[in-house]
């Protein structure tokens, strides 16, 4: 999951001038098959691609994507690595993300129950 991610990110500018819908497109591609326990297992890979992602518009595509797959999951179980990662992903945000990163955020912690809504 983690080279498919990266290689959708690599001319989505082109791509998407080309396609509107090129990010929805890749992603339904990528999860049309995926079981809950495979997407579960995915979260590590779509963890560490959004650690590397230092691009206010691909943060916020990762964090949806994040989002997709823990629906696929379908759980509310923390993944491990994501409450390893909890503060790099946070502090990552902050320093490369922008207000619609912080609700992509926001709307995680609701999906995993770490927040409560306001």
């Amino acid at each position: 999951m983690r080279n498919e991610l990266l290689r959708i990110f690599a001319n989505w500018e082109i791509e998407l001038k080309e396609n509107e819908w090129y990010f929805s497109d890749c992603y339904e591609e990528l999860t049309k098959e995926l079981s809950s326990s495979d997407a579960f297992a995915a979260i590590l890979d779509v963890i560490d691609v959004l650690l590397l992602i230092k691009e206010a518009y691909l943060l916020n595509e990762t964090l949806e994507f994040l989002g997709i797959i823990y629906n696929i999951a379908d759980t509310t179980e923390i993944h491990p690595m994501l409450l390893v990662q909890w503060e790099n992903i946070t502090r990552h945000i902050q320093w490369f993300g922008d207000s619609y990163s912080y609700s992509a955020w926001k709307d995680i912690q609701y999906m995993v129950r770490i927040a409560e809504l306001p």
